[in-house]
């Protein structure tokens, strides 16, 4: 899982990347500080599975991916089975390219993991 996540930092303008459970619970990260790992995978599981509900409650079905664009970079998701794919992007990076890389990880992960 570790290199999954990994691969992702080879994309110009991606600086973290995270695997974590629906829990919140870190599964693989390339963040250096390990704390900061813990925190942005609980909020990132926070944030997802509050869209989801507001997705499926206005009637357009599950979450699939998301991305949240701040003031210097963005944020994007992606649901892998239980897990939730995290990216942490500067504001210049090709979100398309991200994306597709995304669910190519995803892809990976579904494999490594079968339900």
């Amino acid at each position: 899982m570790r290199r999954i996540v990994e691969d992702l930092l080879r994309v110009d303008g991606v600086v973290g990347s995270l695997l974590v459970g629906k829990d919140g619970l870190v599964v693989a990260s390339t963040l250096l500080d390990p704390e900061d790992a813990e925190v942005l995978g609980a909020m990132s599981a926070a944030v997802y599975g509050e869209i989801d509900k507001s997705t499926r409650r206005i009637g357009v079905g599950g979450l699939t991916d998301t991305i949240i664009n701040a003031q210097d970079g963005a944020v994007l998701m992606v649901e892998s089975h239980e897990l939730i794919l995290v990216v942490i992007a500067q504001r210049t990076v090709n979100l398309g390219l991200v994306k597709m890389e995304m669910r190519k990880a995803a892809s990976r992960i579904r494999e490594a993991v079968p339900l």
